[in-house]
C-alpha cells in the first residue's frame, strides 16, 4: 500500500467518523433534499443542492444492435466500455464483453460490425478513438495492442509498447486514448500518459502529478539499509482514468487526484490548465455551525469550496467521486459521467458548473454502472451503461442551451450577447447563481464596475467582485488623488497622537496601581492597565502576580464583552470580499462560541495543569490574564474592519497578516501569564503548556462525546414519544 493510499484511508475514516456523527443532526435532510424529486441542479459549495430547470431530457435507450441479426444472444451489448462520435454523428462502441467494435448510424441503426484486424480477434477491447478523417484507433486491451483501421473497416497498423529505457519491461495494457491532428496517440498508462507517434515511436510520458515532498522518503534514503530500501514502497502519482479530444487540441482527462482536481486539460507539455482546487482557497468560514450544518466535511475532504462533482450521494453518504469518461464539445463544454452516484456533471469552459443531473437506479435517466460519455455535434449526450449493457440518449433543454450559448459568447468576446443571454436565464430561474456571475462579468468588461461588483455580491463571487473593486479603486485614485494623500496623513498623524498619548496614560495607571497599594484597582485604571499589556505585557504580569488581591474582576468582563461587540461588529463593517462568513450565516451564539471557546477551555485546564505541579495561579488570576489576551484582538480589529473597506481579496494576504497577529499576541500574552505568574522556568513553562494543550484536547473530546449521547437519548426519546401519539391517534 502507497503512502497516499494510506493518507486516503486514514482521511476516508476520519470524514466517516465526522459524518456518522453529523448524521445525528436535524439539518442533515435539508443538505440532499434537493434531489428527493430528481430534479437537475447546481452545487452552491461542493456540499449543498440548488435545483435548477430540467436540463436534459433521456430521448432514446439503445438497448440492441438495432437492423443487426448474428443471434439472439449477440443481438444486445455485453459490457460495453466505450463510446465516439464522428463528424457524422455517427456512434462508434467499443462492445467489450463481445470482443468487437459496433458502429451505430446517429438515431442508432447498426451499420457496422468489426471483430478482428490483421487476421487477429479483438480481445476485450476497452477503448476507441475516431479521428476527424472517419479512422478508427481501437484499445485492443487483451491483446496488449492499439488497431488501426480507416474508416471502411480495413486494418492500417498496430501499435505495441514502444522500445524505450522508460517504458521496457512494462506490460502493455491500453485501454483508453486519443489521436492528436498531427497524429500522435496518447495512451491512458497508470499514473501518466504515454505519447507514441505514427512510426510507433515513444514520445515521453506526461501530464503525472507532482507527488510533493516527503519526509519520510527522505528519511528512508538517509537511514534505511539497502535490502529496507528494496523492500520500501514507491509513491506514485495518482493514476488516469480517461481522455478526450477537444477541437482545441488539448487533452481532456479524468483520474484519481483529489488535491488538484479530478478532471483536467492537459496542454502540449502534459501542464493541467483547467480549474484547480487549490487556487481556490480554504473554506471554512463559520467552523462550529459549519460542522453542524454538514458543510465542515468539504473542508476535511482537501480543504476548498469547489469540488469537480461532489463528495456526498442522493442520501448523504460520504463518496469519493470517480470520473469514468469525459467529452467536450466544439465551444469547450465539458461533461463527466461519475459512477459513484451515477450522475453527469457540466462544466463551461473555466470549470464552473452548469448542472447535474442523472443517479443510480434502473429508471431511464439513471444508471447502474455508468462507463463512457460522448457528445455529438447537436449538444446530444450519449452515455454507456456497463451493468444494463445499453447507451441513453440525452437532450439538451432550451434553459441549458441558453446558459452554454451565454458562457460561450462571453468566451468569445461577445459580452453583449452574452449579457441578454444571462438575463434570459435568469427570467427562466432568477436564482441561477452563475447567471449572475455571467452578469456581472459583462458588466465588468462593459465598464460598468459599481454594477459589477453589485451583482457579484448576488452570485457570492468575490472574485469578480476584487476584479471591479480594483478597477473601481483605481478610478476613484485617479480622480481624487492629492485629496486621498491628504486624508491618509491626517490618519497617520491622528493614530500617531492617540498611540502616544494612550500608552503614556497606560503606562502612568499602571505604574499607579502598583505603587499605591491600599487601594483596589478601579474599573478605569483596569481598562488602561489592560491596555498597557499591549507594550509592557511582563510589567504587567509581574503587576498581577504581586497585587492578586488588589484586581478589579469587572475588568476582564468589560474586556471580553468589548470582543464579543467587535466581533459582531465586524462581521457587519468588514468589506465583503475579505468577509470569512456570510451575514445570512451569522449567528450571535455560534459567534460567541467561536471567539470564547480558547478561554473556556483555557482556564480549566491551566487551573487543573498549574494546581498539580506546584502553580501559584488561582482561576481568579487566570481568568484575569486570559482575558487580558483579547486585547489586542480588540485594538487590531477594530480599525482593521474600517480600513478592510479599501482592500480588496488581492490584498487578502496583507490583511491575514494583521488578523493573525491579534491572535499570535494573545498566544503570548497566555504564555507569559503561564511562566510569570507561576514562577516558572521556562522549561517548566513549556512542559505546563503542552500538557494544558493535551488536557484542552481531552476536554473537547469528552464534550463532543456528551454532545452525540445526548442528542442520541433526544433522539431516543422523541423516537418512543411519536410512536405514543401514533398509537393514541
Amino acid at each position: 500500500m502507497t503512502a497516499s493510499n494510506i493518507k486516503f484511508r486514514l482521511k476516508k475514516i476520519l470524514v466517516t467518523f465526522i459524518a456518522a456523527l453529523m448524521l445525528l443532526q436535524t439539518s442533515a435532510g435539508a443538505v440532499f433534499a434537493a434531489t428527493a424529486d430528481g430534479t437537475d441542479y447546481v452545487t452552491a459549495d461542493s456540499n449543498s443542492r440548488m435545483p435548477i430547470p430540467k436540463a436534459y431530457v433521456a430521448i432514446d435507450e439503445i438497448n440492441n444492435l438495432r437492423g443487426f441479426f448474428k443471434s439472439d444472444r449477440q443481438n444486445y451489448f455485453k459490457n460495453p466500455q466505450d463510446i465516439d462520435i464522428d463528424k457524422n454523428d455517427n456512434l462508434y462502441i467499443a462492445d467489450t464483453g463481445y470482443n468487437r467494435i459496433v458502429i451505430m448510424s446517429p438515431e442508432g441503426e447498426t451499420i457496422a460490425v468489426y471483430t478482428e484486424a490483421d487476421g487477429v480477434s479483438f480481445a476485450a477491447p476497452e477503448g476507441l478513438f475516431v479521428d476527424a478523417d472517419g479512422d478508427i484507433y481501437i484499445a485492443d486491451t487483451g491483446n496488449k495492442r492499439i488497431v488501426h483501421l480507416s474508416n471502411d473497416g480495413t486494418f492500417v497498423e498496430s501499435f505495441f509498447n514502444p522500445e524505450d529505457e522508460l517504458v521496457n519491461g512494462t506490460v502493455f495494457n491500453p485501454s483508453k486514448l486519443v489521436v492528436s491532428p498531427t497524429g500522435l496517440l496518447y495512451v491512458v498508462r497508470g499514473e501518466n500518459i504515454m505519447a507514441i507517434d505514427g512510426n510507433n515511436g515513444f514520445r515521453g510520458l506526461f501530464g503525472q502529478t507532482n507527488i510533493g515532498y516527503s519526509l519520510t522518503d527522505v528519511l528512508v534514503r538517509m537511514f534505511a539499509s539497502d535490502s529496507q530500501k528494496l523492500f520500501a514502497t514507491r509513491r506514485t502519482a495518482s493514476s488516469f482514468i480517461n481522455v478526450d479530444l477537444g477541437d482545441n487540441g488539448l487533452i481532456y482527462s479524468t483520474s484519481m487526484e483529489r488535491m488538484e482536481g479530478e478532471i483536467k486539460v492537459l496542454n502540449s507539455i502534459g501542464n493541467n490548465i483547467y480549474r484547480k482546487y487549490r487556487t481556490v482557497g480554504n473554506s471554512i468560514s463559520n467552523p462550529i455551525k459549519d460542522f453542524i450544518n454538514n458543510k465542515i466535511l468539504k473542508a476535511v475532504v482537501a480543504g476548498n469550496s469547489f469540488k469537480f462533482g461532489e463528495y456526498f450521494d442522493d442520501e448523504g453518504n460520504y463518496i469519493e467521486p470517480v470520473f469514468a469518461d469525459v467529452t467536450v464539445d466544439s465551444n469547450g463544454i465539458v461533461s463527466a459521467v461519475e459512477q459513484q452516484g451515477g450522475k453527469i456533471y457540466q462544466y463551461d469552459q473555466n470549470g464552473n458548473m452548469l448542472c447535474a443531473f442523472g443517479g443510480l437506479g434502473e429508471s431511464v435517466g439513471t444508471f447502474s454502472r455508468p462507463a463512457s460519455i460522448a457528445v455529438n455535434s447537436k449538444g446530444l449526450i450519449y452515455v454507456v451503461d456497463r451493468l444494463n449493457s445499453n447507451i441513453q440518449v440525452f437532450e439538451p433543454t432550451e434553459f441549458i442551451l441558453t446558459v452554454q450559448s451565454a458562457t460561450t459568447a462571453y468566451e468569445n468576446g461577445d459580452y453583449d450577447l452574452s449579457f441578454e443571454l444571462w438575463n434570459k436565464v435568469l427570467s427562466m430561474d432568477e436564482n441561477y447563481v452563475l447567471a449572475h456571475a455571467g452578469i456581472a462579468n459583462s458588466y465588468f468588461k462593459m465598464g460598468e464596475y459599481e454594477l459589477a461588483m453589485e451583482e457579484s455580491k448576488n452570485a457570492n463571487d468575490r472574485d469578480i467582485y476584487t476584479k471591479a473593486f480594483d478597477e473601481y479603486k483605481y478610478q476613484i485614485l485617479q480622480d481624487n488623488f492629492f485629496l486621498i494623500i491628504l486624508i491618509i496623513i491626517l490618519i497617520l498623524v491622528a493614530a500617531y497622537m492617540f498611540f502616544k498619548y494612550s500608552f503614556r496614560a497606560a503606562k502612568k495607571a499602571t505604574w499607579n496601581f502598583m505603587s499605591d497599594k491600599t487601594k483596589k484597582m478601579s474599573i478605569g485604571q483596569g481598562l488602561l492597565f489592560a491596555y498597557n499589556v499591549l507594550v509592557h505585557p511582563v510589567d504587567a504580569m509581574e503587576a498581577i502576580r504581586y497585587n492578586k488581591k488588589r484586581l478589579n474582576m469587572v475588568v476582564p468582563w468589560i474586556i471580553l464583552i468589548s470582543a464579543y461587540v467587535v466581533r459582531i461588529m465586524y462581521i457587519y463593517i468588514v468589506h465583503y470580499p475579505l468577509a470569512s462568513i456570510e451575514l445570512t450565516d451569522a449567528n450571535v451564539v455560534f459567534e460567541a462560541v467561536k471567539l470564547f471557546i480558547i478561554p473556556i477551555s483555557w482556564i480549566p485546564a491551566s487551573f487543573m495543569v498549574t494546581s498539580i505541579s506546584d502553580g501559584e495561579t488561582k482561576i481568579k488570576e487566570i481568568f484575569f490574564t486570559t482575558a487580558l489576551g483579547y486585547v489586542p484582538y480588540i485594538i487590531i480589529n477594530l480599525p482593521l474592519m474600517f480600513l478592510s473597506n479599501v482592500l480588496s481579496k488581492s490584498q487578502a494576504s496583507w490583511y491575514g497578516v494583521f488578523s493573525a497577529a491579534s491572535f499570535i499576541w494573545m498566544f503570548i500574552i497566555l504564555f507569559l501569564s503561564l511562566w510569570i505568574l507561576n514562577g516558572y522556568s521556562l522549561g517548566k513553562t513549556i512542559k505546563s503548556l503542552l500538557i494544558i494543550v493535551f488536557v484542552i484536547i481531552m476536554l473537547w473530546i469528552v464534550l463532543l462525546l456528551c454532545y452525540v449521547l445526548v442528542a442520541r437519548l433526544i433522539q431516543f426519546i422523541s423516537g418512543i414519544y411519536d410512536e405514543l401519539m401514533m398509537s393514541l391517534m
